[in-house]
């Protein structure tokens, strides 16, 4: 069987949030509501009306020093556990609404195999195409790898946007 066709906390219906999914998501929730930036987090359903993910909202005069010239952003996070011995598959996803986004993902693209399982992807608006990069992350367990964005990767990747002569 392969990583893709798995459902959610191991065979559970993908739409619940029970046992340790919901328990993962619990935990990102709370997390996220720690993190200066939010306003809000919240469970949405996903656009096909699926599965669930959460949503935080971001204050952009807070979000990165204030850096974010967008009038909003929020991170959109969905987790899929897996069994044991299966890497538990993720994605956190940062959304403005100038129509930029990006993220962190660790899930498989089987209709282009030369995306790496792990990797990060943004693009400038909806109309252009993805840009793929493979990325090793350093947190393995859900709440380590919330702070790796939030505190890290993202605003990097902020700093890089909207003031290009930041050194890291």
């Amino acid at each position: 069987m392969s990583p893709g066709a798995l459902l959610a906390d191991g065979g559970s219906d993908p739409i619940s949030l029970s046992g340790r999914r919901g328990r993962i998501f619990e935990q990102l929730r709370i997390n996220l509501n720690h993190h200066p930036a939010t306003e809000t987090v919240i469970v949405r359903p996903t656009r096909d009306q699926k599965d669930r993910k959460l949503v935080a909202r971001f204050d952009t005069q807070i979000l990165v020093d204030g850096l974010v010239g967008a009038d909003e952003a929020r991170l959109e996070i969905n987790w899929w556990t897996h069994p044991p011995g299966i890497d538990d598959q993720f994605k956190f996803h940062y959304v403005e609404s100038s129509g930029y986004d990006c993220g962190w993902h660790r899930q498989p693209h089987p209709e282009e195999s030369d995306i790496p399982f792990d990797h990060f992807q943004q693009r400038a608006s909806p109309e252009s195409d993805y840009r793929y990069q493979g990325v090793d992350f350093l947190e393995d367990t859900p709440v380590g790898l919330l702070w790796e964005v939030t505190r890290t990767r993202l605003p990097r990747i902020i700093r890089a946007r909207y003031d290009p002569e930041t050194e890291f």
